[in-house]
């Protein structure tokens, strides 16, 4: 594998971070918000910078031109996403839309939903939020009970969902629902395109450790939407997820590992700039950097095998599992390093707050870690398959 860079590449990469330089805005200090926002305030100021982007050409970096994107390879996508992470411009709040919902429209979707939606997408006219898991069906999406039944050219929607995040200011949700159950569990889902403010749609909002609400309860109650809102074959949802899930998991943090790196250097620069730092934290640091390293050498493997056209499957739950680790290893250093300081009101203070809040949930959304393990384990490794308890 070449991880090396062309000269218009390292030309482009140049390019996006002058713009960032340039643009980001004055109030982006130390990597985070400072003064702190309200949830309302953070919202608009995060639209208004995912426009900005799009305005400039930095959103949509691989995505056909037709489709509003930019018409670019993987490579200038993974560069757009470094430079983003290494100056740790604001994360998306409309991840489900560009990281999991246009990708799998752009593969399996219809022409007209890529016309309408990814172009969309981009401009954030749309917001979108994902509708898989279920109180009782988190990881194991072959459990999931919320139905969908064909009445009259449309479809019946009934069931609840848990752990959706942004549903509560989300235009549109990616709904995984059942559509036959007399087959296995995994041939009878599908998926469905569900405008938020159809009727019958009612959004809990749960409050996290760190005071905000981003993820939410959905309940569906006969909420009617058209034939048209079916993405990909019917009875084929258990498919298309795992595409998704596909997706979210090898391209989706491409941006981490040059945040994570940031990150770890302004621990370090606090830690010598107050006389914190010994050799435990010397070591751990180290430790980390070097995971770091690998982790961006997978990056460019995964990137360099789908600029080639090759799938790359099960393969990317291990880097999911790398990131995951890795975010829950730099704030519990960023813990060590700063201790009571932690609880001041201080840039760095609020920034490292909401990376260690944030963090602990990495090894249980997205797939939990064990789930990651088990995947890797039978699915590339080839080893017997454990367990299962019934989902039905």
């Amino acid at each position: 594998m070449d991880i090396s860079f062309t000269p218009q590449q390292q030309a482009y990469r140049a390019q996006v971070r002058s713009w960032l330089a340039a643009n980001l805005p004055q109030t982006w200090m130390e990597g985070g918000l400072w003064p702190a926002m309200s949830e309302g305030e953070e919202q608009a100021f995060f639209i208004d910078w995912e426009r900005r982007l799009y305005a400039a050409g930095y959103s949509g970096i691989a995505w056909p031109k037709a489709y509003g994107g930019q018409g670019r390879d993987a490579i200038d996508d993974l560069i757009v996403n470094e430079e983003l992470g290494a100056a740790s411009a604001p994360e998306s709040i409309n991840t489900i839309g560009r990281e999991l919902v246009a990708p799998i429209i752009l593969s399996v979707g219809t022409e007209a939903q890529k016309r309408h939606f990814v172009p969309r997408i981009l401009r954030m006219e749309d917001t979108w939020c994902q509708g898989f898991s279920e109180p009782n069906a988190g990881s194991d999406l072959a459990s999931i009970k919320t139905r969908a039944e064909r009445r009259d050219g449309r479809w019946i929607l009934r069931g609840q969902k848990i752990w959706t995040s942004y549903a509560h200011f989300a235009s549109h949700c990616i709904l995984l629902a059942r559509t036959n159950i007399d087959v296995s569990p995994y041939k009878g889902m599908s998926l469905f395109i569900v405008r938020m403010d159809t009727p019958g749609i009612e959004v809990r909002p749960i409050r996290h450790i760190n005071g905000l609400c981003h993820f939410n309860q959905v309940f569906f109650t006969d909420v009617e939407v058209d034939e048209d809102s079916l993405i990909g074959p019917l009875g084929r949802g258990w498919n298309v997820a795992v595409e998704v899930l596909g997706f979210e998991r090898a391209t989706t943090r491409l941006y981490r590992q040059a945040r994570f790196s940031e990150e770890l250097r302004a621990l370090a620069h606090h830690a010598l700039r107050t006389e914190t730092i010994n050799d435990a934290l010397r070591a751990e640091i180290g430790s980390i950097a070097a995971e770091l390293s690998i982790m961006r050498c997978h990056n460019m493997r995964f990137i360099s095998r789908m600029s080639s056209g090759a799938h790359i499957g099960e393969e990317a739950s291990f880097l999911k599992l790398l990131w995951s680790s890795l975010h829950q290893k730099i704030a519990r250093l960023a813990v060590e390093l700063l201790g009571p300081e932690l609880d001041a009101i201080s840039p760095i203070a609020e920034r490292f707050r909401r990376v260690y809040f944030t963090s602990r949930g990495e090894t249980v959304y997205a797939g939990s870690s064990q789930i990651q393990r088990n995947i890797l384990s039978e699915r590339v490794l080839g080893l017997p398959r454990g367990e299962r308890r019934s989902g039905r």
